[in-house]
């Protein structure tokens, strides 16, 4: 059974490897801004913005394989006033993989991962914070011209009703090989 197993993640390896070298091996560092989409939390934290970065390992001259990272910011909606020195936040920290297909400049690219939700609040009795990690998809179109790319991202984590879905528009600048 170790040698199979050896033997399989060997030979994947290899594959990999041979594959990387057909497409374009990138970095995209970007800036994500959006909605939230779902009642429970859009009351509280209608949107969110945030940095963003993405490798992309060259798979042939249509695809590539994905793994980003995000950090996006929900500041409490200024409807909701709270005494002075008081504050409530929530912070999503998303991690994907994913596999992007191009069409011309194109791309479509579905992603699957987890989420890291942390809500923050800061009152008199001092500052507490909640963590929760959570399954996470999302699917992402774009556009690539010359070293931008604009994509919009649909991204869900969570089970219902407490899922947190985000609508969001992405700016990055490309490093790397063009497509």
């Amino acid at each position: 059974m170790k040698k199979l197993v050896v033997t399989i993640i060997l030979l994947t390896g290899i594959n990999l490897a041979s594959m990387a070298q057909i497409g374009a091996n990138q970095i995209n560092i970007g800036f994500d801004a959006g909605g939230v989409l779902n009642e429970y939390y859009q009351s509280q934290f209608p949107a969110g913005f945030g940095p963003s970065v993405k490798g992309l390992l060259g798979m042939s001259m249509n695809a590539q394989f994905s793994v980003s990272g995000h950090y996006l910011y929900f500041p409490l909606n200024s409807n909701n006033i709270l005494p002075k020195g008081e504050s409530i936040s929530l912070h999503q920290i998303p991690v994907f993989i994913g596999y992007r297909v191009y069409r011309e400049s194109f791309f479509f690219e579905p992603q699957i991962g987890a989420a890291l939700l942390i809500n923050s609040s800061k009152n008199q009795l001092g500052k507490t914070s909640s963590k929760d990690l959570e399954f996470a998809f999302s699917a992402e179109i774009g556009y690539v011209f010359n070293q931008l790319e604009l994509s919009l991202r649909y991204q869900q984590s969570g089970g219902s009703p407490f899922q947190l879905a985000f609508l969001g528009a992405r700016v990055a600048y490309v490093l790397g090989g063009i497509n």
